[in-house]
């Protein structure tokens, strides 16, 4: 059973009556220094890793240990992490956690650190750099299934797939705070690219932009009674790319103005409550700054060269296209044909469903497109999912790919910074991928579709894919 936001609200309001009667001051002032009592314990700690005694993991192996949606796992190795804090519950807007990166700049990973412990930030402040010894600590969710994957103390009663906060007994054993408070530099991304490997970590959006129809309104639905997800967009040379900033109704800044210019937004990667669709949250409402000119973007009737366009309506069966291939480097499902009942349209589809397949690997690779012709290009196309269940779709380009199909993993595919459907879209819509500029390209160009899956039934859901097009000038 999911933990309710009804109880979530209870325990937030029962919280603050604890916080303002029993929490001594000595534990939750910004530290200076470190105790001489917490200096030891942790020079213990680094006096173990160096001696070998303790593995430092890094953030991005220890998440590789758990499976979204299975039961918590007990550490029982001495096993250490380290990462540097980038979140902060000061405004209201994070409730018992904390996010932590493995780098205080350019970050390849973040996990979520599930404490009971309110106004935290004055413990663990951003820049903290902090090691938790994970032995008898548990992996897992604290919300079986939504992705955001955590550090906790024990497995919830009321759920064993579901792990519950570190108590205050416990962070003295297993939290150490050392000296450093390093400068958190928020990694530049795009909209369009972020995806749930950037979960945890604290990023920043450049030339962003609230839909003009949100003008007048404020962070947070005043119907609302826990988060409210306003749209946010940042312009690219055609076509825009969005996202979604979620705030709690409890953050002290949910009753402020959206600013109705374009700038920038500095925040940490999530996902919405159901664990459907990533989200960007703040730590604070400064984070913001969009005091400048809103963007300004250009239509496809500005790009009218057609590159490449495949709408798969002349497909049936395996997915079988002149110049096109589709490939199988791992299990024995292929693209396939299919007739979507609510479009009324033929698209292409994989899945590793029923299988019986360990592992799926499947690529749908265009004919060559020549980018020497024109100077800007951007690709675009839509995908759909039939619960994507952790299975994943990436889109990639090779200019060095010799079209031989035993040449493919040995040739250099970049990922594109494009927008994949979520796994909590209905199954009935149709995403629409943003404009995707293959400007920085020339040459001989290949296109890739390639999905990967598993015979876990985690892993092992179904994508669609349709209207696949190069606009070009």
């Amino acid at each position: 059973m999911k933990t309710s936001k009804t109880t979530i609200l209870i325990l937030a309001f029962l919280a603050s009556i604890s916080f303002i009667s029993c929490v001594e001051d000595a534990d939750y002032s910004v530290p200076q220094s470190i105790g001489n009592e917490e200096n030891i314990r942790l020079n213990n700690i680094l006096d173990s890793i160096t001696s070998n005694q303790l593995e430092l993991k890094p953030i991005s192996e220890l998440k590789e240990l758990y499976i979204s949606g299975t039961e918590p796992l007990k550490i029982s190795s001495n096993i250490v992490v380290k990462g540097y804090v980038v979140s902060s519950d000061q405004k209201g807007n994070y409730f018992r956690e904390f996010y932590m990166q493995d780098a205080p700049e350019n970050p390849t990973s973040g996990i979520k650190i599930a404490v009971n412990l309110t106004n935290n930030y004055n413990k663990f402040n951003i820049g903290r750099e902090v090691y938790i010894y994970l032995k008898d600590l548990y992996l897992g969710e604290t919300n079986s299934g939504d992705g955001i994957i955590a550090i906790g103390g024990k497995v919830s009663p009321s759920d064993e797939k579901e792990i519950e906060s570190i108590s205050t007994n416990q962070i003295r054993n297993h939290l150490y705070r050392s000296e450093k408070t390093e400068i958190i530099v928020p990694k530049l991304v795009s909209l369009a690219g972020l995806n749930a490997s950037d979960i945890g970590t604290f990023v920043q959006v450049q030339e962003v932009i609230f839909p003009a129809d949100l003008s007048g309104k404020s962070y947070v639905d005043p119907t609302e009674d826990f988060d409210t997800q306003r749209k946010i967009q940042t312009c690219q040379t055609l076509g825009y790319a969005d996202l979604l900033l979620e705030t709690s109704s409890f953050a002290s800044f949910a009753n402020k103005a959206l600013p109705i210019g374009g700038g920038t937004i500095n925040a940490i990667v999530s996902k919405d409550f159901g664990g459907d669709f990533l989200v960007l949250v703040l730590n604070s409402a400064d984070d913001v700054s969009m005091v400048g000119n809103r963007c300004e973007t250009l239509s496809e009737s500005d790009f009218p060269t057609i590159l490449l366009a495949e709408d798969f309506e002349a497909s049936s069966g395996e997915i079988s296209i002149t110049d096109w291939l589709n490939y199988r480097e791992e299990g024995t499902q292929s693209w396939r044909s299919y007739t979507d009942t609510y479009s009324q349209s033929k698209a292409a589809r994989v899945g590793s469903r029923n299988s019986g397949n360990a592992n799926t690997v499947t690529w749908l690779i265009t004919k060559s497109v020549n980018l020497e012709t024109t100077t800007e290009e951007f690709l675009s196309f839509e995908t759909s999912n039939s619960f994507a269940n952790g299975s994943d779709l990436e889109v990639l380009i090779s200019v060095d790919w010799d079209g031989t199909p035993s040449n493919i993993t040995a040739a250099t595919w970049d990922i594109l910074p494009a927008k994949i459907v979520a796994d909590g879209e209905n199954f009935k819509n149709w995403v629409h991928s943003t404009y995707i500029e293959l400007s920085n390209y020339s040459g001989t160009a290949y296109i890739a579709f390639r999905y990967t899956g598993t015979g876990n039934i985690n892993f092992d859901g179904t994508f669609e894919l349709d209207n696949i097009k190069i606009n070009a000038r």
